[in-house]
C-alpha cells in the first residue's frame, strides 16, 4: 500500500542525507514530517499520511553501531584497491536496499562498513601470498547474519572470489530458505533445476547490466553431480559459482568428490570463500555421537585444503562451538583447522532488534507485556515424554495462544499489515510422531475459532452469544485491553485475519514455510515443530511463540528464541509463553553471553587476539556448560582451565537434607567464631577480614549441591583450585560479608545478631534444593558493591558507563580483595503450580540455611590448566543439569537427505 509514495520519499531522503547516513548520522528531527507535508500528493488522507509517516520512520530512525573486531596478522588492502575494483554486485544489493526500504538506510551504512571490515581480514583473493584465512563472526539469534553475509558474499564476488561455498545449517527447510535469500540479494533469478525459461527477481532492477553467478545447488535440490546435476566444472564461466548446502555428511561427501574432479582444469587455483552458518552446529554440541560432526567438520576442512587460497568464516550467534571448547590444549585449539585465528568480528545490532536483552534482562522493556509463564501443561504435555505417547488435548494455555495469534492476524490488518507474513510457533516436543498430534488438536481448534467467527464476526458486540467468541474476548481483555484498538475494532477484521491462517509442522517429515511463494497476500501460519524451528530458520512476522522444552545448554536454549529479530511496528503486539523455569534460564544466557560478548570489545581495546578470545570462551562460565556435559558422554578425565576473574560465583544450589545444612551451617559458625569481632558493617551487613587459607577450608568442607564451579570433580572443584593457585600471592587476603535485611526482629547466627533474609522461589529437584529455581542467583545484586570505598564505586561505575562490564561484575572488577558472602536465610519453595511439575521432593534443608558466594577481583594470573579424574557424582550433577535433548531431526547431519 502506497508503494509509490514511499518510493519516492525514500529516494528524496537518500539524496539529501545519503552522506549524513553514511558517517552515522540520523535525520534531524522533524525532518521526515516535513518532508511528507511538503510532497506532492495530494490525495493523501490523513490516515495514509500517518501510514506513511510511520513507515519512513521505521526506517530512517534506526541506528547501528559498528562491531567490535580483533585479529592477527592482519595486512590491510582492501582501502587501497577499492577504487580499482567494480563492485557490481554490493552496488546492486546496497541500491535495492536502500530504495525499497527493505533495511533502514543507516543499518545499510554499518552493514557497508563492518562486510568492508571483514571482506579486508578475508584477504585479497587475486594475492596469492594471503593463502588459508580462517574468521568468525559473531551476531545475536535472528539478528541479520544471512543479511550481513549476503552483503559478504556480494563483496567478495565482486573482489575476486570465485567459489563460494554457504553451508546452511542441517535441515532441509533451513537450506532452501537460505538458496532463497541467496537468490533474492546474490544470484539474482529463481534457481530452480532445468528451468525452461529465468525467472528474474526484484534485485535486478536496481543494475545497469544483467550479469548472474554460476549455482551450483537450486531451490528444490541441494548439491548433485551427474545425471540429475551439473556438467560443468569450476572453470566454465566467467562468473563466480555458489554452493548452497546442508551440512550433512552425504551431501558434503558428494560435494568434496566434485571437487577433487577440478584439479585437471584448475579448478583449486581460483580463491575459496567457505562461510559456514550456524558454525557451531557443525560440532559435538549437536550429537549424542561425536564421530558423526567430527566426520562432517573433516570433510569441511579437505574442501577447503583443495584451495590454496581460502577464507573460511564462521557465523553463530552462540559461539561454544568445537573450534573453541574441542580441543584438550590452547595449542591444539589454535592449530585447529577452523579455529578463526585470523579475525573475531562481533556484531552489533540495529536498535530496533528485539534480543534477549530487550525480552530478559530486569530492565527489558519488553519483558512485562511480551513474556508470559505457563503452568498448566503437565497433564497433557509434559516435558519429559517419549516419542509415542499419546496427547489427547491441548492445555488452555495453548489454546489462549491459538487464539491471541488470531488476534494478532486481525490487529494487524488494522495496521493495514494484513498482506503481510505473519506466524506463530509451537515448539514443545523434539519428536516428530508429537508433532503430528499436536498438528490434528491445533487445526481442530483452529476450525473451531474460524467458525465461530465467520458466523459472529459481523454482529454488534453486544448481540454475540457464543462461548468460542466469549474465549476470544476474554484472550483480548487478558492480552490487549490496554493497547490502542478496541475489542470491537479487532472483533470486525478478525474474519478477514483469521480465515487465512494455516497449521503445518516443520521437520525433517516434511513441511515447508514457503513465504516467497506467498509475497502478494502473505503466509499466515501455525509452525509446529522442534530442531527445525529451532535452528537458524526465519519465520516471518512470528508475533507469538509457544515453547515447551527441557532444555538447560545454554547455546540450545539461545537458538530456540526464533522470537529474537526484527518487529516494525508491532512489537508490542508479540506473546511468548514459556514454562517459568525456562524464563529463568533464559535470563542466566542473557546475562552470560552478553558478557561474551564484551569481552570482544575489552580485548580489541587491550589489542588481543582470537586466540585470547578463544581462551576467554573455554574458560567463561558457560563453556564448562557445554563442553562438560558432552564429554561426560566419553570422557573420564576433564582437562580445563577455569577463569573467575571480576565474576560473583554463587552457590546457588544445596542438598536437600538436614544433615549437610547443618554440617553447613557448623562449618560458617566456627570460622565466624575464630575471626571474632567485625571490622565494619551497618544495618546491611557485618564484615570481616580473613586469611585466604581459612577461606579455603571452609570451601573445602562445605557441601555444595550440583554446581558446575564449586562441586568436587573428584577431591576438590575447579573454584578450589582457582584459588589455590592464587592463595601466596593476590588472593592471600580476604573481606567476608554476611548480608542482611535492614529491618525486623535479629536472630543470633555465630555470634552475631542476625536479620535473616527469605528466598521464596526455590524448588526441590533430583535431591538438590535450588535457592531460586532455575535461576543460578542467591545474592541480591546491591552485596556485589558492599565494601567498596568511594573511588572502586568510581571506577565501577566508570566500566559500566564505558560498556566494558554490567553492574555486578564491574563491581567486582575494582576489589583489592576477594570477598565471600556469607548467605543466611529462610528457605522457602515456589508457590505455584509449575513447581509441582518440577519437584520430586519436599524442603528438607531447615532454617535457617546457609550458603556462600564469592566476588572476584580481576587476576593479574592467567587461569592455569588441571585435569580432573571425574567422579560418578559429578558425572551425574552435569548430566541432570546440561544434558541435551536428541532430537528426531538430529538425524540430518546423517543420512542422505536430499530435499
Amino acid at each position: 500500500m502506497h508503494d509509490a509514495e514511499l518510493a519516492f520519499f525514500r529516494l528524496n531522503i537518500e539524496r539529501e542525507y545519503g552522506d549524513l547516513f553514511a558517517n552515522g548520522g540520523g535525520l534531524p528531527e522533524g525532518t521526515i514530517e516535513a518532508m511528507v507535508a511538503g510532497g506532492p500528493f495530494t490525495h493523501l488522507d490523513e490516515d495514509a499520511v500517518h501510514f506513511i509517516v510511520r513507515e519512513l520512520e521505521a526506517s530512517f530512525r534506526v541506528t547501528q553501531r559498528r562491531g567490535a573486531v580483533i585479529s592477527k596478522g592482519h595486512r590491510p588492502w582492501l582501502s587501497s584497491k577499492k577504487a580499482d575494483l567494480r563492485f557490481y554486485y554490493w552496488n546492486r544489493l546496497s541500491k535495492y536496499y536502500r530504495e525499497t526500504g527493505a533495511l533502514p538506510s543507516n543499518v545499510v551504512a554499518t552493514l557497508d562498513t563492518d562486510t568492508d571490515e571483514i571482506l579486508d581480514r578475508c584477504g585479497d583473493p587475486l594475492d596469492a601470498s594471503y593463502q588459508a584465512v580462517r574468521g568468525m563472526v559473531m551476531g545475536n539469534v535472528q539478528m541479520g547474519k544471512t543479511t550481513n553475509y549476503s552483503a559478504l558474499i556480494c563483496k567478495a564476488a565482486d573482489a575476486g572470489y570465485r567459489v563460494i561455498i554457504l553451508l546452511a545449517g542441517i535441515t532441509n527447510s533451513l537450506r532452501t530458505q537460505t538458496q532463497e535469500r541467496l537468490d533474492e540479494t546474490f544470484i539474482g533469478k529463481i534457481s530452480v533445476a532445468n528451468a525452461a525459461a529465468q525467472q528474474s527477481l526484484p534485485i535486478q532492477r536496481f543494475a545497469t547490466e544483467r550479469r548472474i553467478p554460476a549455482v551450483g545447488t537450486t531451490r528444490d535440490s541441494d548439491f548433485k553431480a551427474g545425471m540429475d546435476g551439473i556438467y560443468f566444472g569450476l572453470t566454465g564461466h566467467q562468473e563466480p559459482m555458489i554452493f548452497v548446502t546442508k551440512k550433512n555428511k552425504s551431501v558434503l561427501e558428494r560435494l568434496e568428490a566434485w571437487i577433487d574432479e577440478q584439479e585437471q582444469t584448475g579448478g583449486f587455483e581460483l580463491p575459496l570463500l567457505l562461510i559456514d552458518d550456524e558454525a557451531d552446529n557443525a560440532s559435538i554440541n549437536t550429537a549424542k555421537d561425536p564421530t558423526l560432526t567430527t566426520a562432517i567438520n573433516g570433510i569441511i576442512r579437505q574442501i577447503l585444503a583443495r584451495f590454496p587460497r581460502s577464507a573460511y568464516v564462521g557465523y553463530t550467534a552462540t559461539p561454544f562451538a568445537n573450534i573453541f571448547i574441542d580441543p584438550e590444549t590452547p595449542e591444539e585449539m589454535e592449530n585447529d583447522d577452523l579455529f578463526p585465528s585470523n579475525f573475531i568480528k562481533a556484531l552489533d545490532p540495529p536498535s530496533n532488534y528485539v534480543g534477549s536483552h530487550r525480552v530478559f534482562h530486569e530492565g527489558g522493556d519488553l519483558r512485562k507485556e511480551m513474556v508470559k509463564t505457563v503452568a498448566d501443561y503437565q497433564t497433557l504435555l509434559p516435558l519429559k515424554h517419549k516419542s509415542g505417547d499419546p496427547v489427547i488435548g491441548l492445555p488452555d494455555s495453548l489454546k489462549h495462544a491459538v487464539r491471541v495469534f488470531c488476534l494478532t492476524r486481525a490487529m494487524r490488518v488494522l495496521q493495514e499489515k494484513g498482506d503481510a507474513h505473519c506466524s506463530m510457533m509451537i515448539n514443545v516436543s523434539r519428536f516428530n510422531a508429537i508433532q503430528a498430534q499436536i498438528l490434528g488438536h491445533v487445526h481442530e481448534y483452529l476450525s473451531e475459532l474460524k467458525d465461530a467467527v465467520s458466523v459472529h464476526g459481523a454482529l454488534d458486540p453486544a448481540m454475540i452469544s457464543d462461548e468460542t467468541m466469549d474465549d476470544l474476548k476474554e484472550s483480548f481483555d487478558k492480552e490487549y485491553l490496554r493497547s490502542e484498538y478496541g475489542w470491537p475494532e479487532v472483533l470486525s477484521c478478525l474474519n478477514e485475519g483469521i480465515q487465512s491462517i494455516e497449521v503445518r509442522t516443520v521437520n525433517m517429515k516434511g513441511g515447508v514455510l514457503d513465504y516467497s511463494l506467498n509475497r502478494q497476500h502473505g503466509l499466515h501460519v501455525i509452525a509446529i515443530g522442534g530442531l527445525a524451528l529451532s535452528r537458524g530458520l526465519t519465520l516471518e512476522g512470528l508475533t507469538v511463540s509457544y515453547l515447551l522444552r527441557n532444555v538447560a545448554a545454554s547455546d540450545t536454549l539461545m537458538q530456540m528464541a526464533r522470537w529474537f529479530g526484527y518487529r516494525p511496528g508491532y512489537e508490542k503486539i508479540c506473546r511468548l509463553y514459556l514454562p517459568q523455569m525456562s524464563f529463568d534460564h533464559y535470563e542466566y544466557v542473557d546475562e552470560a553471553t552478553e558478557e561474551l560478548r564484551r569481552e570482544v570489545k575489552r580485548m580489541k581495546s587491550a589489542n588481543r587476539t582470537p586466540a585470547d578470545f578463544g581462551l576467554k570462551v573455554r574458560q567463561s562460565s558457560l563453556a564448562i556448560r557445554v563442553t562438560a556435559a558432552n564429554k561426560m558422554r566419553t570422557a573420564e578425565k576433564l582437562t580445563i582451565a577455569q577463569d573467575y576473574s571480576a565474576r560473583h560465583v554463587e552457590g546457588h544450589a544445596l542438598p536437600n537434607d538436614a544433615e549437610s545444612g547443618a554440617k553447613n551451617i557448623r562449618y560458617v559458625t566456627e570460622l565466624l567464631e575464630r575471626l571474632g569481632t567485625p571490622v565494619k558493617g551497618d544495618q546491611s551487613y557485618i564484615a570481616w577480614r580473613a586469611k585466604g587459607r581459612d577461606v579455603l577450608e571452609l570451601v573445602g568442607k562445605f557441601n555444595f549441591g550440583p554446581h558446575v564451579d564449586l562441586a568436587k570433580i573428584s577431591e576438590t572443584s575447579l573454584f578450589q583450585d582457582y584459588v589455590q593457585d592464587r592463595i601466596s600471592d593476590e588472593m592471600s587476603e580476604w573481606d567476608i560479608a554476611l548480608p542482611m535485611k535492614q529491618s525486623g526482629g535479629p536472630t543470633p547466627f555465630a555470634g552475631q545478631s542476625v536479620r535473616l533474609r527469605s528466598r521464596d522461589k526455590g524448588i526441590v529437584k533430583d535431591g538438590a534444593y535450588r535457592v531460586y529455581g532455575a535461576r543460578s542467583r542467591v545474592a541480591d545484586q546491591p552485596d556485589a558493591w558492599i565494601g567498596l570505598s568511594v573511588d572502586q564505586e568510581k571506577l565501577a561505575l566508570k566500566r559500566i558507563s564505558e560498556d566494558e562490564y554490567k553492574k555486578e561484575r564491574a563491581a567486582c572488577s575494582v576489589r583489592e580483595r576477594p570477598m565471600m558472602l556469607i548467605h543466611v536465610f529462610e528457605p522457602t519453595l515456589r508457590d505455584d503450580p509449575e513447581h509441582k511439575e518440577q519437584s520430586d521432593d519436599v524442603l528438607k534443608i531447615g532454617s535457617p540455611a546457609v550458603t556462600l558466594s564469592f566476588c572476584m577481583p580481576e587476576t593479574k594470573k592467567p587461569a592455569k590448566e588441571h585435569t580432573y579424574q571425574v567422579n560418578a557424582v559429578y558425572r551425574e550433577q552435569l548430566e541432570l543439569q546440561y544434558s541435551l535433548e536428541d532430537d528426531d531431526d538430529a538425524e540430518a547431519i546423517t543420512g542422505d537427505q536430499d530435499a
